[in-house]
């Protein structure tokens, strides 16, 4: 499996290696030079650059000093402001600069900026911008004005500390992530012209308890726009509603009731999945999606409407719900729709052809097929425990038994054909099945039997070689590393400390509640490492395509990347030249060797004094046995502060200490191969509580800048 993995994600990474990536220039400090006036907007190119020295007027007659916190450019209808340079906890947006209006706060303008506050955006401004406060988390109150019509994409992402945003009336769109993992937010009204509303618009807000819908206009509720919204009770949602998205109220534990008083064209999956006290919902839907009331632990009676076709696999699944009506119209009844699920009875409409109740069990209209197992008295004072298939039955679909409680089944001669999981979940003491019947192999669950016995120790092979094997091809020279050291686990919290008040002087405060994406960094590694490929290169399709190796929380890494990580790693800095160590796999290992394959020694060592791209963001530590522990190779990295200061790293473990001593550096940086060789660390095995020693083969690498 892990040679399967590596295979996949080198045959990604070999596409992201094509790709690059840039910095923002700082902008220049005004210059004390006299200008002429701006030229009317017509005359100027919209994309040209505006910066504070060309609106700069004499000495003698200054302009305040606001002014030339901003750089700015000219658009189609004013000046779009580029991005704030100063650090005021409130800063005044300006109206208009030199005679020009300002309509639009532009893209990132104050991302990042930890200062911030509050902020009124004046009237006038028509638009915010993609990420204009993102990962602004120190911000608490925003005042938006009533010119304003849209909020671009991810504009307050990572905002942790926003609990209010003064929403007036003529907000038309709001993108994409544009409030997602705002965890203060605590309630919010939405415009009455709002028509559009983009996937994560709200996820992650944990605290957000009431959210009304003050229009009639929004159709669509798209993918996991309330995602992950705990604490979200009260939703009042526009009669317009025709679609809801995937996963749009999942985990949405507080809801208790839903209503939408149109037909519901298109039911995302999982749409209302974990919504634990959702007690009643009124829906009319033509398909009950996959997982739709997945972890619905309270809803206890669900009814179709009449024009409802289908029901999908995991429908139910994890669900309390005990009774389910299905009128005359559904003709698709997944297996797998029960998975798991607490029903126990299902009333079928006389008028319904497609599927027939027998004995209290559903199966095909034709009695051909068992779909699932229900109890013929569901409220008998005895549960049963013995069933016998109705004869004519040939099939028995999956999952057909999940959970039934039965301990003795008997199958007709009739049955031919017995599918994968239709006894799961099951304590059966006996089953008779035809001997002719096709039994699929993993029809049974498999039960492991004896005490559980953990994966044995990788026996350690000591190399013939420990240290360099690069002989006098070797370029590292430790006179010219001197001003490198490692920070050991002893005075690595020192460390921490000092580096936190480093970036507190430096403007840039690193703390728990002001790093979330970075914290969140810290789940799942695989698909982490995977995100960052695919968002660092702005390959959708890349991202798309490993949801089918890793699954539905992909998508989230892949959000949560775009929304906010990459802000957070250019905030954070560290100030000393470090050695760092990370355990790598595969493909960052061919990628410094420059093969399709995983390089031998000898083709490392021919890889000396070449400079190769990392594409994926690189979690490195202070610690080579913590890095040992998750690599077969790891790179031993010379990382000095210009350097970093140039690319970007952000020490996670100064903020919630822990024993990975982790430092997290950006994707696509620049290194040079110094040399290859062996080494040894010598660590303890936590069971044992013994020291042992552990061999690994080393790549050392200077960052570049």
């Amino acid at each position: 499996m892990k040679k399967c993995f590596r295979i996949i994600l080198a045959a990604l990474l070999a596409v992201a290696l094509l790709a690059g990536c840039t910095e923002k220039t700082p902008a220049p400090e005004p210059q004390d030079t006299e200008v002429t006036e701006p030229q009317p907007a017509e005359e100027n190119p919209p994309a040209e650059e505006i910066t504070p020295e060309e609106e700069k007027p004499p000495v003698e007659d200054p302009q305040p000093v606001n002014d030339y916190e901003f750089n700015y450019l000219l658009g189609d209808t004013g000046l779009i402001l580029t991005e704030y340079r100063g650090s005021e906890e409130s800063p005044v947006i300006p109206d208009e600069i030199g005679g020009t209006p300002v309509t639009e706060i532009g893209e990132s303008c104050f991302r990042g900026k930890v200062c911030l506050k509050k902020v009124t955006v004046p009237e006038g401004i028509t638009r915010i911008g993609d990420y204009a406060f993102e990962a602004a988390s120190a911000l608490r109150k925003i005042y938006l004005p009533d010119s304003l019509r849209e909020i671009g994409d991810g504009a307050f992402s990572g905002c942790g500390n926003l609990s209010l945003v003064d929403l007036q009336n003529g907000v038309e769109r709001i993108g994409e992530g544009a409030f997602l993992y705002c965890t203060s937010l605590v309630s919010i009204e939405l415009s009455e012209p709002l028509e559009a509303l983009g996937s994560f618009a709200f996820a992650g807000c944990t605290d957000l308890a009431s959210v009304k819908f003050m229009g009639n206009k929004l159709t669509e509720i798209p993918d996991r726009a309330f995602y992950g919204c705990s604490s979200l009770k009260k939703l009042i949602l526009p009669t317009s509603v025709k679609s809801v998205g995937k996963r749009a109220f999942f985990d949405c534990a507080r809801i208790e009731n839903l209503y939408f008083a149109e037909r519901i064209e298109k039911l995302g999956e999982y749409a209302f999945g974990g919504c634990e006290r959702l007690a009643s919902i009124d829906i009319d839907c033509e398909t009950v999606s996959k997982g739709e009331f997945s972890g619905c632990s309270s809803l206890g009676y669900f009814s179709l409407r009449d024009g409802a076709v289908s029901i999908r696999e995991e429908a139910f699944a994890n669900s309390g719900i005990t009774d389910v009506s299905i009128p005359g119209t559904v003709t698709d009844i997944a297996e797998g729709a029960f998975f798991n699920s607490a029903v126990k009875s299902v009333y079928l409409d006389e008028e319904n052809k497609s599927y027939a109740m027998i004995d209290g069990s559903l199966y095909t209209g034709d009695g051909k097929t068992l779909i699932k197992y229900f109890p013929a008295d569901p409220y008998a004072e005895e549960p049963q425990t013995e069933f016998t298939a109705a004869d004519g039955v040939e099939i028995i679909a999956s999952y057909a038994f999940d959970a039934s409680g039965l301990s003795r089944i008997v199958l007709p001669e009739t049955v031919k054909e017995v599918r994968a999981y239709a006894f799961i979940n099951t304590n059966l003491e006996s089953v008779e099945i035809p001997e002719s019947a096709s039994v699929d192999p993993e029809a049974f669950p498999s039960y492991d039997e004896g005490e559980y016995v953990p994966e044995e120790e990788r026996e350690e092979t000591v190399p013939e070689t420990l240290g360099s094997i690069a002989g006098d091809k070797s370029i590292f020279r430790e006179e010219d590393y001197s001003s490198f050291r490692e920070v050991t686990n002893a005075e690595f919290d020192d460390w921490c400390d000092e580096y936190l008040a480093y970036n507190v002087a430096m403007g840039n405060p690193i703390t728990t509640d002001l790093i979330p994406y970075t914290m969140m960094y810290k789940g799942e590694v695989i698909p982490h490492f995977m995100g960052m490929t695919a968002v660092q290169n702005r390959d959708p399709g890349m991202w798309a395509e490993a949801v089918s190796y890793f699954g539905d929380d992909f998508e989230e890494t892949y959000i949560m990347m775009n929304h906010g990580l990459f802000a957070e790693l250019e905030r954070g800095r560290m100030k000393d030249d470090l050695i760092l160590y990370s355990g790598l796999y595969d493909s960052q290992v061919m990628a410094a060797a420059g093969t399709d394959e995983m390089p031998t020694d000898e083709e490392l060592v021919a890889a000396i004094g070449t400079e190769f791209t990392d594409p994926v963001m690189i979690s490195t530590t202070t610690d080579p046995a913590v890095a040992c522990g998750f690599g077969d190779t790891l790179f031993i990295i010379y990382a000095s502060h210009d350097a970093v200061e140039a690319h970007g790293a952000l020490c996670m473990e100064a903020a919630a200490r822990s024993s990975e001593k982790e430092i997290l550096m950006n994707a696509n940086a620049r290194y040079r191969v110094l040399d290859v060789g062996y080494f040894s660390v010598e660590t303890e095995d936590p069971w044992e509580g013994t020291t042992v020693t552990l061999y690994r083969r080393y790549i050392k690498v200077e960052l570049l800048g």
